[in-house]
């Protein structure tokens, strides 16, 4: 039997209609089942196991959020960045690690395989769902003072020799602050707020604090890092 030319022309159309379709069906399959509460081991350099855990879900802005704990220590809501889901391809970067890039794909088993690098160091690695994920990421603290908002420099020891220190606060539409320290990668602050001229900003994940006094032309906030009972002056300059 002869197909008639314009129905032809329509049967090909459907396919590869329903191809596309089934093939964007298959990618987002394979995302979302990178949702859950992962357990992994991975072997320190001392040829040591140790157990740590990953909870990755997507947020209502279909973001992908991730956070960490060690059991072994009982320590969760470790800081993740980076988050990159591709197909069965997933990246992020465990901040509270020392910085250890993971790098994992999921297997027909239903594991994810892959290996963690810090610095010179690459160690295989792997990770079984066990649950539900329980993301726990640093809250947010409340929208703050125009006068803050914005991008703030300034350097921890001689400009030349010592750590430049780049904040970063953006009210959001919510009544939060997207607040931020670093560029690459953007790492997330805590506990932000000002009240008249002082200043307050918490780092959780090097367990210290910001504490300063803003000038009354609002360019400058001349204060100190504290982390226990060390304190190092620091002064942000607006850019």
């Amino acid at each position: 039997m002869t197909i008639p030319p314009r129905v032809s022309i329509l049967l090909t159309h459907s396919l590869c209609s329903a191809g596309v379709a089934l093939l964007f069906a298959s990618l987002a399959c394979a995302q979302t089942e990178h949702n859950g509460h992962w357990e992994g081991v991975f072997t320190a350099d001392n040829n040591r196991e140790i157990g740590v855990t990953l909870d990755l879900a997507q947020n209502a802005k279909s973001e992908w959020i991730a956070s960490m704990g060690m059991p072994s220590k009982n320590l969760t809501g470790l800081v993740v960045v980076g988050v990159l889901v591709n197909g069965n391809s997933l990246k992020f970067t465990g901040v509270e690690l020392m910085m250890a890039e993971f790098d994992l794909t999921r297997v027909p088993d239903g594991r994810m395989k892959g290996t963690i690098t810090n610095g010179q160091s690459t160690r295989p690695c792997e990770f079984r769902r066990t649950g539900e994920a329980k993301v726990e990421l640093i809250p947010a603290s409340p929208a703050v003072p125009l006068e803050l908002e914005g991008d703030w420099e300034g350097w921890i020891g001689p400009p030349n020799g010592g750590r430049q220190m780049v904040f970063h606060f953006k009210n959001q539409p919510d009544g939060t602050v997207a607040a931020t320290i670093g560029d690459t990668p953007r790492l997330p602050l805590n506990n932000v707020k000002q009240a008249g001229q002082i200043v307050e900003v918490g780092l959780k994940i090097a367990q210290s604090r910001f504490e300063g006094t803003m000038n009354k032309e609002g360019t400058e906030i001349a204060g100190q890092m504290i982390h226990d009972t060390n304190k190092m002056p620091l002064t942000l300059r607006k850019k």
